[in-house]
């Protein structure tokens, strides 16, 4: 993978609340209008897995309450990344066993999804948070 340097990078620090997904979406914007040069199938391929993985942590992180969350996005020449750090309770979840429920499932989509959109995507616990990884490689049209 190259190490070209950054071209953009947009952060959100909030609390996960209903609040938090808007406020998700409105950085992805954000970063949308400076990086006019990402793809159309980058931007949505992206876009989904950190609403995915952005609305498990509101949804499962919050149990014991309030819960802080980081959102780093980065843009690269070569690829899009998204780094979640959060003091939520721990994610029981297993990345590798991730696929689509059967087709009139309600829940349970959205690992899945967000691990079919990009090339990375990790979870690891560490010193009472959570952290997630999320990276797609960039499309050359």
């Amino acid at each position: 993978m190259s190490t070209g340097g950054r071209l953009q990078v947009h952060e959100l620090h909030a609390c996960t609340d209903p609040e938090c997904l808007n406020k998700v979406h409105s950085l992805l914007a954000e970063m949308w209008t400076t990086s006019t040069d990402v793809s159309e199938v980058d931007r949505v391929m992206f876009e989904t897995a950190v609403i995915e993985v952005a609305g498990n942590i509101v949804q499962h992180g919050a149990e014991a309450g309030s819960v802080n969350c980081n959102l780093i996005l980065e843009v690269y020449p070569e690829r899009l990344d998204a780094h979640f750090r959060d003091d939520g309770v721990t994610a029981h979840v297993d990345i590798g066993a991730a696929q689509m429920p059967e087709a009139f499932a309600e829940t349970g989509r959205g690992l899945a999804m967000a691990k079919a959109a990009v090339d990375v995507l990790s979870y690891e616990r560490r010193n009472g948070d959570n952290y997630w990884k999320l990276s797609r490689t960039r499309t050359r049209g």
